[in-house]
């Protein structure tokens, strides 16, 4: 039976949530010829240890691991998990526990239920946050429209999912935290549809963000992200 559907998760030292995420997968698992790929995305805590014990389990055959030696940043592993990616929709989310697994099967239903379903993106739209990451968001947001010129909101809300076919515009990603803003940039300049579906943005298990852990990573990553969305207008990054 040909797979359907492709769900990529870049996990970055995230081996005390991986059992919790494994079974938030299982529980929404809905009757569909899908895989969930585990990037180990050059992990130093014990995440291939985990995914070894974790995969092991019969239950748990419907996920399968991509390993990353040396970690090369989120969009990498992400972009990697999606070139070993054999379904027809391909989707990713993150694997801090902070989305829901449900989310990505409620988008999957969205996304198969427009007219052509590869001329369009899903994404989420968090709803229910403070006033100081709202503010970040949607700043970002509005800051992106206008240098790229195309309409983009809560642009890193997860998940996000499209046909295989969009893979192939994504011929330079960025390697870092950009890969959601080029995803959908690239989107929009091939006059693709963008639908959002209502998600809750929750908590971590455990750890901390790999990118928002200090005032100043939160905004060395701001700043890094205006300059890429300035090549991206400028043409220097296709």
């Amino acid at each position: 039976m040909s797979i359907c559907l492709s769900i990529v998760l870049p996990c970055y030292n995230e081996a005390d949530n991986l059992p919790l995420l494994l079974g938030g997968y299982r529980h929404a698992w809905p009757d569909l010829p899908a895989e969930l790929i585990l990037v180990d995305n050059g992990s130093t805590d014990h995440t291939s240890t985990v995914l070894e014990h974790e995969l092991s389990r019969p239950e748990y055959a419907f996920a399968r691991v991509v390993r990353v030696a040396k970690n090369r940043g989120y969009g990498h592993g992400i972009y990697t998990g999606l070139q070993a990616a054999q379904g027809e929709f391909l989707s990713f989310s993150h694997a801090d526990m902070q989305c829901s697994p449900a989310d990505v099967f409620k988008a999957y239903d969205c996304l198969t239920a427009q007219p052509d379903p590869s001329r369009a993106v899903v994404k989420g739209k968090r709803g229910q946050r403070g006033f100081n990451a709202s503010l970040i968001t949607n700043g970002m947001a509005v800051l992106a429209s206008i240098i790229l010129g195309a309409r983009l909101t809560d642009i890193n809300a997860q998940p996000k999912l499209f046909h295989r076919s969009h893979l192939a515009r994504l011929t330079s990603p960025p390697a870092g935290f950009q890969f959601d803003l080029y995803l959908l940039y690239q989107a929009r300049r091939a006059g693709l549809a963008i639908q959002t579906i209502p998600v809750t943005f929750g908590e971590r298990a455990h750890g901390q963000s790999k990118w928002a852990f200090s005032v100043f990573s939160r905004y060395r990553l701001i700043w890094a992200t205006i300059i890429y969305m300035t090549r991206l207008r400028l043409g220097t990054v296709k």
